[in-house]
């Protein structure tokens, strides 16, 4: 799978420029966010987004879990400019649950899902001043619980999460659903449904997954599984 492409045209704030400056860089093609992101070596990550408030936010979440003590990336620069916002944070140096090596082991992947999900669970007693928008609760979830957002080194421990500008207190429902669906999606089957469900303690609502999963989405898994068959 190619994730990533050469770009050679990148102007940026003086802000951004005072770290990056000599750093060659690709750019990612594997998320969905519609923002742009560039990988600067094993040092930085870059996302340019229209959207200020959602990459604020993803800022200021990210400073919330370092401040606990959670693994994971770290804030270098916040800059806007041109009606665009830049996010420049550090690199995770490891690998996403949608590596080979997870997605070829239902078992193992199921438990580094659920251990993202217990480190998530440490935080509910904690003082957040973030609620999730798109759910309400109690617990304090991710808002993107899905595999490409869960990192390992490469010893297979936990180092953190990306993409957090929905993180906060809310419905863990909405995590588990969304976890299902990307779990569903990357092994192209819900043959393996069962495994992950067990490490998680869970058991599958149907009720609770169709209100946090468009209709348009659940149906597009299953459109494809049968056009693999």
């Amino acid at each position: 799978m190619n994730t990533q492409s050469k770009d050679t045209h990148l102007l940026l704030p003086d802000e951004i420029r005072t770290y990056t400056e000599g750093l060659s860089y690709v750019k990612d093609v594997v998320g969905r966010s519609g923002d742009s992101v560039f990988l600067f070596e094993d040092r930085y990550v870059l996302k340019v987004s229209e959207k200020t408030d959602g990459l604020k936010r993803e800022m200021e979440r990210t400073d919330f879990l370092a401040e606990h003590g959670i693994p994971g990336c770290r804030s270098i620069c916040f800059a806007e400019e041109g009606g665009r916002a830049y996010y420049l944070r550090t690199c995770l140096r490891g690998i996403s649950l949608i590596d080979r090596r997870y997605l070829r082991d239902p078992e193992l992947l199921a438990e580094k899902c659920a251990e993202a999900v217990n480190v998530l669970k440490s935080l509910d007693g904690a003082d957040c001043p973030f609620c999730s928008p798109d759910s309400n609760g109690s617990d304090f979830i991710h808002g993107d619980l899905c595999l490409p957002n869960l990192y390992f080194n490469e010893q297979g421990k936990f180092i953190g999460f990306i993409d957090l500008d929905g993180c906060g207190k809310g419905d863990r429902w909405y995590d588990y659903a969304w976890l299902i669906w990307s779990w569903r999606y990357n092994l192209k089957t819900t043959a393996y449904d069962s495994i992950l469900l067990e490490k998680l303690g869970i058991r599958f609502s149907e009720e609770q997954y169709e209100r946090y999963i468009p209709a348009g989405c659940r149906g597009s898994r299953s459109a494809e599984e049968k056009e693999e068959k």
